[in-house]
């Protein structure tokens, strides 16, 4: 796989840098004027969002959830990016099918893509970032929905496993998201300041993808939120009732069972033991016995 590629049109560069080499870092330092902090930053991965301005270029750290559809798993990846006036700089650390999708779309349409300056260029890749998570979230918000038929429909032990693998998904999105709020609130005043007016309506449209997107996650949260509780307590009214029917056959037939292990001891001597009716007269004594408790227990109303 090429580490780093660059294209260009005009004045306008977009250069992508993938698991940054020592040769690299080389090649940002002969031919920009980044801070070497800055430089021995962007050699691994962060983790923390971050929007700084150094004057002649911004530095960006931002997240954002990656789909593995085999596995349906939710990874945050990191993007660094170096903005300057004429050139806007990508490093990332790992794999992102969606970024890498729109880097070649926009290297085989240069003329629409690189046709304007860097904002308007960092506007289009976090355009198309967020456009990405859009149908993502819709097959959460359809998974939801089908559990919350199953639950109150269909009930069954295995629906506790699948809220909170959902759960998990969602919390993977929230912590790409989420952490960065700062940086994405930050953005219109610093952009306006780097870039001047003309950025204004695409940086705030860009805000409004990611507030947009992060409503949609907290969403999402609450409402498994609730229906893990609803599935919960049906769950534990299920085996409630479970130890219920136990404990009133329990009640029923302990007595018979003590009527039964006391006449089926061996012992000399049993009160009307020998007498030929003894069998009717202990089986009836059962029965009965096991309808006072039946009618005891209607009446005490558990069952």
């Amino acid at each position: 796989m090429e580490y780093m590629k660059i294209i260009e049109l005009n004045e306008l560069k977009w250069i992508d840098i993938f698991k940054p080499k020592d040769q690299d870092i080389k090649f940002l330092e002969n031919n920009f004027r980044f801070h070497h902090f800055i430089l021995e930053e962007i050699k691994t991965p962060t983790y923390h969002p971050l929007l700084e301005s150094y004057g002649e270029y911004l530095f960006l750290i931002l997240h954002f959830p990656n789909f593995y559809h085999r596995s349906k798993q939710i990874q945050s990846v990191e993007i660094d990016f170096l903005i300057t006036k004429n050139t806007l700089i990508t490093i990332r650390y790992q794999d992102f099918p969606d970024f890498e999708n729109i880097f070649q779309e926009a290297e085989q349409n240069l003329t629409n893509y690189l046709n304007k300056t860097t904002g308007h260029l960092f506007h289009y890749l976090n355009k198309k970032l967020f456009s990405k998570m859009f149908p993502e979230l819709d097959e959460i918000k359809k998974s939801i929905d089908d559990l919350e038929d199953r639950i109150f429909k269909d009930f069954d032990d295995n629906i506790i496993e699948n809220i909170t693998y959902i759960k998990k998904q969602i919390l993977d999105f929230i912590r790409a998201l989420k952490p960065q709020k700062a940086v994405w609130e930050a953005m219109h005043d610093t952009t306006l300041e780097f870039w001047g007016e003309g950025i204004k309506p695409y940086i705030s449209d860009l805000i409004a993808d990611y507030n947009r997107t992060l409503h949609f996650v907290e969403t999402h949260r609450e409402v498994t939120d609730s229906l893990h509780l609803t599935s919960s307590s049906l769950l534990d009214n299920r085996r409630n009732y479970v130890i219920k029917i136990l404990t009133v056959f329990t009640a029923i037939l302990l007595p018979l069972s003590l009527f039964a292990s006391i006449y089926g001891m061996n012992l000399t001597y049993l009160p009307l033991a020998d007498h030929p009716n003894m069998f009717w007269w202990l089986s009836g004594g059962m029965v009965i016995i096991s309808a006072v408790a039946i009618i005891w227990l209607k009446k005490n109303k558990w069952i």
